[in-house]
């Protein structure tokens, strides 16, 4: 669903973004996001990765061309996606730090901390994607954790 040229406003949506020859799963965007492939939008260069809506979708869709233009018609717009984009990578950064010092029971415990609508609105096998686990260690980890409360 994405190309090099379009990004979009997410507004009554979620979204799996995914790594292209296998559902590795990279993020959950829901409304109120932004999503897209951002550096094929930026250096205008074919997709890394898949977009896949699993809900009714309502979207905003914008091509590069049109973003440059309301950069010059709005100036402040540039400093609301910047600060969006720099957001986004310290998220991003941050995903990549936790993967590699969390164990995965951490990573979960911190995915419903941080995002406690989204595993009631997707598949078990999504989240365990993201969080780079086998559905069955998902089910496992969560099993453990609800006869400890």
């Amino acid at each position: 669903m994405t190309s090099k040229e379009e990004e979009f406003l997410l507004l009554k949506i979620s979204t799996k973004k995914y790594k292209k020859g296998n559902e590795h799963i990279v993020s959950f965007d829901i409304e109120n996001y932004w999503t897209g492939d951002l550096s094929s939008f930026i250096n205008q260069m074919p997709a890394n990765f898949n977009l896949q809506c699993i809900e009714n979708s309502e979207l905003i869709h914008i091509t590069n061309e049109n973003m440059e233009i309301l950069y010059k018609e709005i100036p402040s717009l540039e400093r609301f996606f910047r600060i969006l984009i720099q957001n986004a990578y310290i998220s991003s950064e941050m995903r990549v730090i936790n993967n590699f010092r969390l164990t995965a029971k951490k990573r979960y415990l911190k995915f419903i901390k941080n995002h406690p609508t989204i595993e009631k609105r997707v598949p078990q096998y999504m989240v365990a994607s993201y969080l780079g686990i086998t559905p069955e260690f998902l089910s496992k980890t969560k099993r453990k954790l609800s006869s400890r409360n």
